[in-house]
């Protein structure tokens, strides 16, 4: 049976490595990338079961990267990351389409438990 492949847009590298290593414990493939243009090229061409999205990135922001999603993926569950955490930017990522918004910093604990639920939600 296939892991479950979680796709982590995240342009800083320490949190980025961060994720991965706390999702892969947690028995998920993960697949990661620092910019939102390759990290859409690649839920595009990939097959990922979810994407978690930082909103400021180089090459496209998570903003444009969710808009471009949801119209080629509407089903494709996103929960954003982000440090931006404005209640205005909440609305509006939850607005444009995304599952979830978690606000940095986050635990690791915190951000597993909404991946799943998220994940069970999208069965």
């Amino acid at each position: 049976m296939a892991r479950t492949l979680i796709l982590v847009i995240e342009d800083d590298a320490a949190i980025r490595r961060g994720l991965c290593d706390a999702l892969e414990f947690k028995g998920y493939a993960v697949e990661p990338c620092a910019r939102g243009d390759q990290g859409l090229e690649a839920a595009l061409a990939g097959s990922p079961d979810l994407v978690l999205l930082d909103v400021l990135l180089p090459g496209k922001d998570g903003f444009s990267v969710l808009r471009e999603l949801r119209r080629a993926r509407p089903r494709l569950p996103v929960i954003m990351l982000t440090a931006r955490g404005d209640e205005e930017d909440r609305v509006r990522g939850l607005e444009e389409g995304a599952d979830d918004y978690v606000v940095k910093p986050f635990s690791a604990t915190e951000l597993l438990a909404r991946v799943e639920a998220v994940l069970r939600r999208s069965a």
